[in-house]
C-alpha cells in the first residue's frame, strides 16, 4: 500500500529536521570559537571596570564537541581602587578545553586548562572589596556547580595575595604537571611571618569520580595551620574533607586565616575533622587547648539567604575565663582596674552587632572552672540560642562548692542597642564559701532580676531596674564580729577570738531603679546583736552610701551610739568609725556610761522567716 500525500510530507519534514539538527551539531563541533575574542574582552572589561585585552585567540582543533582554544598575552588590570602597579592577571599563554554541549545544557563547562608564564595578583581591601570579583556577590550560599576539570598544567607561574581586611599576604610559585600540584612561598598573618606550601595529586589521567588528595600548610612560630584531605575533584574547594590542625599565640591571629569572627585569647592549639559541602561546613572531633583550658566539641555551619547558622556543642574538663582574653586584653583590663579599682560586676561585652546575620544553638559545658584565686563557682552548663540579634542562655546552671545558681540570661538587640535581662536563682549554697575570711556560715539562697541597656554587663547593670535579694539562715558567726555589729566595742575587743555566736539570719533585699540599689531591708540577726543597714549602692561604679545601726541583745561593756557610715565600693568597703570611738574623750565617755549603768534598749529576735519571704517575693 503506497503512502498518502500527507504521510510523504511528514516523512520529508522529519528528514529535513534531522538534517537541520545534524547541520547544527556539525556547526557546533566545528564552530570557530576564536571569533568570541572581542566579546570575552568586553564582558570581562565590563565586570571589573577596566579594559581586558587578549593578544590572540584561536581554535587548535577543527572538529570536536570538546574544543581547545589557545589564548596568548592576556592582561587583566586591577580595579582603579586597588593599590600598586601589578595587574590582576598576566598570562603568557593559556590553552582552554571545554564542553561545547555543556554550553547548551548548562552543565560544567571547563575541562582542561594549561597555563604558562602566568602572574596572578589578588587583593582584598579593608572594606571587603575583592579585586577579582568585581561587584561583590551576595550569593555566597549558592551551591554552584562542581568543576569538571580533567586536565590542568601550570608552568613558570606565581600567585600573590594581599588581604588588608584580615591582615594576611602570600607570594608563591605554582607548578602543576604530571607529578601533581606544588605551591611554595612566603607571607605573613597579622604581621607574623609564615611559609605557605601546598601539594595535590596528579590531575592528568585521574579516574572519573575518584577523590583528589591534597595537603596545605601555613607554617610559622606565631601562627600555623594544616589541612590534609581530599576533594571531590581537582581544585574543588567547595567539596572537601580532611583533618585540620592550627596553632597561634592568640585565637584572633588564627582567625585571620579561618575568618570565623573569633576573639583574642591566650595561646591556642586546635585539631578537628572538617567536611565542606558548599556552602556548609561540618566540624567533628574538635579538640584543643586555649591557655590552660581544654575544649572539645562539634559544629555545623550553614549559610542560607545571606545568614549563617551555627549549631553544635562545646565541652571543657578545665576552663579558665581569663583564657578568653589576649595578653593585650589583660593589660587593658589591668589598666582599667588600676584606674577604677576592683569591681564585682564583670565588664564582659554583650554587643551582638557583629553577629547580626548569625543564628544558632550551642550547648556549653565546663566540668571544672579555674580561677586565679578562691571562688565558689565550680562548674558551668548552658544552652545558648541566638536568633536574629536576640541571645538567650537558658537553662543556665553554675555549680558552686555547695549549691547551684540557675536561671536565664538574655541579650536583646532587635530594637537598637543591646538590652540585658537577668533572672537568676541561688539555692542550697553556704555563706562560708563566699566569705571564707569572715568565718561567717549559714545556708544561703538568693535571686537576681535585673533589666537594663548597655554594651557590657557592667554598663547594663549600672542602668538596670529590678531586685537583688539574699537570705542566709541558721549559721554561725565569730562572737567578736557579732558584738561589734551590735556596736558593743568592749566585748568586740575582749571576747575570745575563737568563740562563736549563732547567726539567726541575714536578710538583704535591694530594690534597683536606674542603676541605684536601695536597701529594703538589710538586716543581720545574731544571738548577740541585731544590725540594720540603710542607704544605697550605685551600681555604675559600685560605690556604697550605707549606714549601719546595731543593737545588742545582751549587756554592753562599751556601747557606741549612733550609726556607722559604710562607704567605698562593694569590693573595697570603707567602714568609717565614728569620732567618739577614735578619741580619748569619746572612749572615756563610753566608759562613763557603762559605769553609770546606761540602759541601752535590747534588741529582740527578728522574724527571720517573715523577712526572708518578703525579701524573696
Amino acid at each position: 500500500m503506497g503512502m498518502t500525500a500527507g504521510s510523504r510530507w511528514a516523512v520529508r519534514i522529519g528528514v529535513g529536521l534531522l538534517v537541520l539538527i545534524g547541520l547544527l551539531i556539525l556547526l557546533l563541533a566545528a564552530f570557530p570559537w576564536g571569533m568570541f575574542k572581542g566579546r570575552i574582552e568586553d564582558r570581562l572589561s565590563d565586570r571589573i571596570g577596566k579594559r581586558v585585552t587578549i593578544g590572540s585567540m584561536v581554535r587548535e582543533d577543527s572538529l570536536s564537541f570538546h574544543p581547545v582554544v589557545r589564548l596568548t598575552d592576556i592582561k587583566v588590570p586591577q580595579p582603579d581602587w586597588a593599590p600598586g602597579n601589578a595587574d590582576l592577571a598576566r598570562v603568557g599563554e593559556a590553552r582552554v578545553g571545554f564542553s561545547a554541549l555543556a554550553l547548551l545544557t548548562g552543565g560544567p563547562v571547563l575541562e582542561r586548562l594549561d597555563l604558562a608564564h602566568a602572574r596572578l595578583s589578588f587583593y582584598r581591601a579593608a572594606d571587603g572589596r575583592e579585586s577579582w570579583s568585581g561587584e561583590r556577590s551576595h550569593a555566597s550560599d549558592d551551591k554552584g556547580q562542581r568543576p569538571a576539570l580533567r586536565s590542568l598544567t601550570v608552568s613558570d607561574s606565581r600567585i600573590a595575595y594581599r588581604d588588608d581586611k584580615r591582615g594576611r599576604s602570600v607570594d608563591a610559585a605554582l607548578m602543576v604537571d604530571a607529578r601533581g600540584l606544588r605551591l611554595s612561598g612566603t607571607g605573613d598573618v597579622r604581621g607574623h611571618p609564615v611559609r605557605v606550601t601546598a601539594s595535590g595529586a596528579p590531575i592528568v589521567g585521574r579516574k572519573t569520580g575518584a577523590r583528589w588528595p591534597f595537603k596545605a600548610e601555613i607554617a610559622g612560630e606565631a601562627v600555623g595551620m594544616t589541612i590534609d584531605g581530599t576533594m571531590d575533584g581537582p581544585l574543588d574547594i567547595g567539596h572537601l574533607r580532611g583533618r585540620v590542625t592550627g596553632h597561634a599565640i592568640d585565637l584572633r591571629v588564627l582567625d585571620a586565616i579561618i575568618e570565623a569572627g573569633l576573639p583574642g585569647t591566650q595561646p591556642v592549639r586546635l585539631a578537628a575533622q572538617v567536611v565542606r559541602d558548599r556552602p556548609d561546613w561540618t566540624i567533628e572531633n574538635l579538640k584543643g587547648t586555649i591557655g590552660r583550658s581544654d575544649i572539645a566539641g562539634h559544629a555545623t555551619i550553614r549559610k542560607r539567604d545571606g545568614r549563617t547558622r551555627i549549631d553544635g556543642a562545646i565541652a571543657s574538663a578545665r576552663f579558665d575565663f581569663d583564657d578568653l582574653s589576649s595578653n593585650e586584653g589583660k593589660r587593658k583590663a589591668a589598666a582599667k582596674r588600676a584606674k577604677l579599682g576592683e569591681r564585682l560586676i564583670p565588664d564582659t561585652a554583650i554587643d551582638l552587632s557583629r553577629m547580626a546575620r548569625t543564628d544558632g544553638r550551642l550547648e556549653v559545658r565546663a566540668d571544672r572552672l579555674l580561677w586565679p584565686g578562691s571562688s565558689p563557682f565550680r562548674s558551668l552548663r548552658g544552652t545558648l540560642r541566638l536568633e536574629r540579634s536576640r541571645l538567650v542562655v537558658e537553662p543556665l546552671r553554675l555549680g558552686l562548692t555547695r549549691g547551684i545558681l540557675t536561671g536565664r540570661l538574655a541579650v536583646d538587640q532587635r530594637q537598637g542597642g543591646p538590652r540585658l535581662d537577668l533572672a537568676l536563682n541561688l539555692r542550697s549554697a553556704r555563706l562560708l564559701d563566699f566569705f571564707p575570711e569572715a568565718r561567717i556560715d549559714g545556708g544561703l539562697t538568693g535571686r537576681v532580676a535585673l533589666n537594663g541597656p548597655g554594651r557590657t554587663i557592667r554598663q547594663a547593670v549600672g542602668r538596670s531596674s529590678g531586685t537583688i535579694a539574699l537570705v542566709g539562715r541558721d549559721g554561725s558567726i565569730p562572737a567578736r564580729t557579732a558584738a561589734l555589729m551590735g556596736q558593743d566595742v568592749g566585748k568586740g575587743l575582749t571576747v575570745d577570738k575563737d568563740k562563736m555566736a549563732v547567726l539567726r539570719c541575714v536578710v538583704a533585699r535591694f530594690d534597683v531603679s536606674n542603676g541605684v540599689a536601695r536597701a529594703n531591708p538589710v538586716l543581720i540577726d545574731t544571738s548577740r546583736a541585731q544590725t540594720r543597714i540603710a542607704g544605697t549602692i550605685r551600681l555604675t561604679d559600685e560605690v556604697m552610701a550605707l549606714e549601719a545601726s546595731g543593737q545588742p541583745k545582751q549587756g554592753s561593756l562599751l556601747r557606741l551610739n549612733g550609726t556607722v557610715p559604710i562607704g567605698g565600693t562593694i569590693k573595697q568597703p570603707d567602714i568609717r568609725v565614728p569620732t567618739e570611738a577614735r578619741s580619748t574623750k569619746g572612749i572615756l565617755k563610753m566608759i562613763g556610761k557603762a559605769i553609770a549603768g546606761d540602759k541601752v534598749p535590747r534588741a529582740r529576735d527578728a522574724d527571720c522567716e517573715g523577712l526572708a519571704k518578703t525579701a524573696m517575693r
